[in-house]
């Protein structure tokens, strides 16, 4: 088995291999690079500085027990309404640092590291989305959080997309707005690419299970995270990503990319009513605009905004436009604004109200 391979599956944030994306890319050029609003062709990205990518010294540290004997970790600076953000595949809660810095002098933001990833620990139920989208019912019931506005990146998105339909209960409760970032509602990876992930997922943990290890630090290197970002990334984006890969452990990246190679949560969101914001790039490779976009509408009460030239690492790449839209959608959850849209055009913030799309109501 080449096991370089099969890391790959995991790499770049989201679990899916660099030939996924060339191939998306040789088939799709217009969706995955090409204009999709009219800034499209415009808007250059603004640098992001480097210690915006440090973790404050200041947050606190959660742990809270999961019914199947586990561990989440998740990580808290701020006061205001709570902000619950979930990261991708590979990634830890310190990938939201600018998140930390820009926000919290207004929501109480809360970063937690998925089961597998970081400090946190699987229990006896092992990996996979639906128990990450129990550790997220866990710690929104462990830190008795209510009015939450909850922000999912890539596998992060999918674990909020499953908590809706599994914990519906707690979602009305506890819940006020979703916002899916480079994520998607189905086929995680291509059917051509699929059949292979799993052959690859299959061997893989076999080995595994046969006590051999899998060279998951050689594999996730910066030119393979690279396809991860848009528009001239900082080297210090690609440098944190990369380490990140490179410290997961190969026992829980077999399984968690397994778990997102059947992930189908159409039911789900068709009937998730709670008010929910899309943001996906437009040179996302890995979770490209035409995936935001059926995502936006499958959900009832959605707005869709494209950004553009940015890539999968919004949190990283766009930190500043991606504060602006929490910010506005914040507004239109307190009846400030009448939507999104509205929020950022009388913002006069970075983001431009053209590249927010209303959707229709889902069929």
């Amino acid at each position: 088995m080449n096991t370089k391979k099969l890391v790959g599956l995991g790499a770049t944030a989201l679990g899916i291999g660099a030939a996924a994306a060339g191939a998306y890319r040789a088939t799709h050029p217009r969706d995955a690079q090409g204009p999709v609003t009219p800034e499209a062709g415009r808007r250059a990205p603004g640098s992001v500085p480097d210690a915006l990518l440090d973790l404050p010294a200041d947050v606190v540290h959660h742990e809270l027990g999961t019914p199947d004997g586990g561990v989440v970790h998740a990580i808290e600076r701020g006061q205001g309404r709570p902000l619950v953000l979930l990261h991708g595949i590979t990634l830890r809660a310190d990938v939201w640092a600018p998140q930390f810095h820009q926000l919290a002098d207004r929501f109480r933001v809360i970063a937690v590291d998925l089961r597998g990833h970081g400090s946190s620990r699987a229990g006896s139920d092992g990996y996979g989305i639906p128990r990450l989208a129990a550790d997220l019912a866990t710690l929104l019931v462990g830190l008795d959080l209510h009015d939450a506005i909850v922000v999912g990146h890539s596998m992060g998105g999918m674990t909020a997309m499953q908590f809706c339909g599994d914990f519906p209960e707690v979602l009305a409760e506890r819940v006020a707005g979703l916002v899916f970032v480079a994520t998607r509602a189905h086929q995680v990876m291509p059917p051509y690419v699929d059949r292979l992930a799993k052959r690859l997922v299959g061997s893989g943990q076999r080995r595994l299970d046969g006590g051999r290890e899998l060279p998951a630090r050689a594999a996730v290197n910066e030119r393979i995270v690279r396809a991860a970002f848009g528009d001239r990334p900082s080297k210090k984006a690609i440098a944190v990503v990369a380490e990140m890969g490179r410290s997961m452990d190969a026992r829980a990246l077999i399984p968690s990319v397994d778990g997102l190679i059947d992930h189908d949560a159409r039911a789900a969101l068709r009937a998730t009513d709670t008010p929910s914001l899309v943001v996906v790039g437009t040179r996302d490779l890995l979770t490209p605009v035409p995936s935001g976009r059926h995502l936006a509408h499958l959900l009832p009460h959605a707005e869709l905004v494209v950004l553009p030239k940015a890539g999968h690492q919004l949190m990283q790449e766009r930190p500043t436009e991606l504060a602006e839209l929490i910010d506005a959608f914040a507004a239109k959850l307190a009846g400030r604004q009448p939507s999104v849209s509205a929020a950022v055009d009388a913002s006069a913030g970075p983001v431009d109200a053209d590249q927010v799309e209303a959707t229709p109501e889902p069929a």
